[in-house]
Parts: C-alpha cells; structure tokens; sequence
C-alpha cells in the first residue's frame, strides 16, 4: 500500500510539473503574440496621416479607435495635384488581423489611383476592380471617398455604401450628403460609383464617420445613433476640426459607459474658414 501510494505521489507530481511547464510555455507564446500584435498595431496606425495638409483657411482632424488589436477601419488625407486633397473614411468588413491586412491593401490601391483619376467615382472604381482581382479571403470595404478643392470650396464625391457624412453650415444647419452611390468595394468588378458635388461656404464643417460611432450601444443595448451625431455636430460644429472630433469621440464615450466596444470607431473633420 506505501509503495502504491508512492508511485501514485510521484506520478501527481510529475504531471503536476509537466503542467505548470506547458502553463508556462503557453504564457510565452502567448506573450509574443501580444507584443507582436501590438506592433502590428503601431505600425497600422503609423500608416495613417496624423496631420492634415497644410492649406490656408482649410483645417482637418482625424481620429481612428480600434475594437480589438488590430483596426479594419481607416481614414486618409491625399494631397492631389493642383492643390486639391482627396479625404477617405472606409470600413472592412469584419475585425481582427484578416480586416487590418485588406485595410492596407485597399488604402495603398486608393492612394495610388487617387493621383491618376481626377474623379472620385473613377477613382472607386478603378480600386474595386483592383481588388476584386486580389481578395482570396471574399472580405469588402465601404468608401467614402471625396475630393476638396480649398480655393473654391467645391467638394466632389463618390460613394461606396458608407453612412453619409454630415455637412455643417456656418448658419448651423445640419444636411447629409445623400447622393446615390455605388457597392462596396472588392465583391463585383464593374461597378460605377456615381460622382456629386456640393459647394461648401466658409464656416462650414463636414463631418465623416464609420458606423462604429453610430452603432456603439451603451449598457442597455440602445445605441447612440445617427440623431445623437446629428445633434452634437449641430450644437457643437463650429470650432476647429480637432475641437469637433474631441468632443463626439467625447460624447460616444459619456454614452456608452462601462458597455464593451464591438466596433471600430473612426471620425474625420474637414473646416474650411476662406475669407
């Protein structure tokens, strides 16, 4: 019976050790995987403009607020030729790694065209085709894609089934430019994205947004919503383009609480203040 209970005392430890050495292995792996993780994150966020062109009386800001480690949404600021500035907001469908590599092949594609297509419709169009043609994993983006001329103030755009964005005026009114788009972006190849153009005034703010924003939902599942966005851009619109992001972001935050975030959050601001 001593030496029965021996060899099972001897046994328990032994598997106890093997135990503690497979813990620990798994805890370093998973250790790179984070430290990894998060300069693949550095990186992404590295990639993104964080400050806007220098253009007299024109100002833009941005934003971008991951759900996991890695973020499917992106914003981009272009400096095109003759002085003009292409503003993109998209958003990738689903989260995580696979989302993050398509965000940077979709953003490299629409940068690259962006300087070869005057047209923000031809623009999308061309990078739809681009990647229908290298898209293994059946993943799509949504595009807003617009382009800013600062010494006229016309803004032309093309639509790629994103939430339209919010055009402030400096009389405080509120409209959203709903101009018929085009589809997402990687799942058909020919696709036309139709281009519209509206003029901007002095004092007028355009406000871009993914619908992490509109969708983030506060502890009893209600969520913010397009209304909540409309009226914080309506009563809070008229500073500089930082100021605005700050405080959506801000008032996103005050309403959700201690709720968990599902979903990327990304906002950009355009102001323009010509004279």
């Amino acid at each position: 019976m001593k030496l029965q209970t021996h060899i099972l005392e001897n046994t328990v430890a032994e598997r106890t050790r093997e135990l503690a050495d497979k813990n620990a292995s798994l805890e370093q792996a998973q250790a790179q995987i984070k430290a990894e993780l998060d300069v693949a994150r550095a990186l992404q966020i590295a990639i993104l403009p964080a400050t806007f062109p220098a253009k007299p009386g024109c100002d833009g800001a941005a934003r971008m607020i991951p759900a996991t480690t890695m973020c499917g949404d992106f914003y981009d600021f272009i400096e095109l030729p003759d002085g003009r500035i292409g503003l993109v907001m998209a958003d990738v469908s689903g989260h995580g790694v696979p989302a993050a590599f398509f965000m940077a092949v979709a953003r490299t594609n629409l940068r690259d065209l962006a300087a070869l297509y005057t047209d923000p419709g031809a623009c999308l169009a061309h990078t739809n085709r681009t990647l229908c043609a290298q898209n293994p994993m059946d993943l799509f983006v949504t595009v807003f894609y617009c382009v800013f001329d600062p010494t006229t103030g016309v803004l032309r755009y093309a639509n790629g089934v994103t939430n339209p964005p919010y055009l402030r005026r400096a009389d405080g009114s509120v409209e959203a430019l709903n101009g018929a788009g085009g589809l997402v972006l990687g799942a058909l190849p020919d696709v036309e994205f139709p281009d519209h153009t509206v003029p901007l005034r002095p004092g007028d703010r355009l406000v871009l947004y993914t619908d992490g924003v509109t969708e983030a939902c506060n502890p009893a599942d209600e969520a913010y919503g397009a209304e909540r966005l409309m009226a914080e851009v309506q009563a809070h619109g008229d500073g500089a383009a930082g100021a605005i992001v700050e405080r959506i972001c801000q008032s996103v935050t005050a309403f959700v609480g201690n709720a968990a975030q599902f979903d990327d959050i990304t906002l950009t601001v355009l102001a323009w203040d010509a004279h």
